[in-house]
């Protein structure tokens, strides 16, 4: 069941004010489920791919870029819900978190963390800033620089192409692409970047992504590191080694 299903289970059937996409152990969800003998589950399946991004100009170029409005950490509590509703293990989540955000879920002004990829705010604009913005537009992907200059690069593509930018930076303390909002439970990258100032809004997209994917889920659920790594960095992520960052970061957080 996809976290958009739950959402709606949880509307229609256990009439909850609130439909949140997770099913909690005890709670109100699985009590309806139970009720309803599961008929409303059907087969997971891996999303079809989003239609092509259609570039737009907008002159509303000053977007307000979202703060910390909870906790920068997530809880005990939340870390063991959400491994319920993965099927996996805490510390397997917790390695994802240390290797994807060795600084922490928001930045010293209390925004969600961000990288700003330009080879994505390439793709999604079709090359049409390439010549005059080459620092946040580029076919090749890189050109980072310092982790204080990520908000910069973002807010100048979002004088360029405002959509285009929030879905070419990763964010929070999962660094889930904004170009992933469907996946990750939202209905637009405006809601998805708003989700990102919340640390448990944070966790629970992370949740829908996973979830969405039946080769993450599963990868995560056995520990399958390698194969982990290949779908949620990329294919390039030996480069970096990430796989065995995460086996790594895995064991860490099994010893905490």
């Amino acid at each position: 069941m996809t976290c958009s299903a739950i959402r709606e289970f949880q509307s229609t059937h256990a009439h909850l004010a609130h439909p949140d996409g997770l099913i909690a152990a005890n709670g109100p969800t699985i009590n309806a489920l139970n009720k309803v003998g599961g008929a409303f589950l059907r087969p997971r399946r891996i999303p079809v791919a989003s239609p092509p991004y259609t570039p737009t100009n907008s002159d509303d170029a000053d977007y307000a870029l979202p703060k910390a409005t909870s906790g920068a950490t997530i809880s005990p509590e939340k870390y063991t819900q959400m491994a319920q509703n993965i099927g996996c293990e805490v510390a397997a989540i917790k390695a994802v978190v240390m290797t994807e955000t060795s600084r922490q879920p928001f930045d010293a002004q209390g925004r969600p963390t961000i990288l700003f990829e330009r080879h994505y705010f390439h793709k999604l604009t079709h090359g049409r800033f390439d010549a005059v913005a080459p620092d946040i537009s580029n076919k090749t992907a890189g050109g980072y620089g310092k982790f204080s200059a990520q908000y910069g690069r973002l807010e100048k593509a979002l004088k360029l192409d405002r959509d285009a930018a929030l879905q070419s930076a990763s964010w929070g303390a999962f660094q889930i692409m904004g170009a992933n909002f469907r996946a990750a439970g939202c209905s637009s990258v405006e809601q998805f970047v708003t989700n990102m100032a919340d640390i448990n809004k944070q966790a629970d997209a992370f949740v829908c992504f996973i979830r969405e994917d039946a080769v993450l889920q599963t990868s995560i659920v056995n520990k399958h590191w390698t194969t982990f790594a290949r779908r949620y960095n990329g294919p390039k992520y030996a480069e970096n080694r990430y796989d065995a960052k995460l086996e790594k970061n895995y064991l860490i957080a099994l010893r905490a």
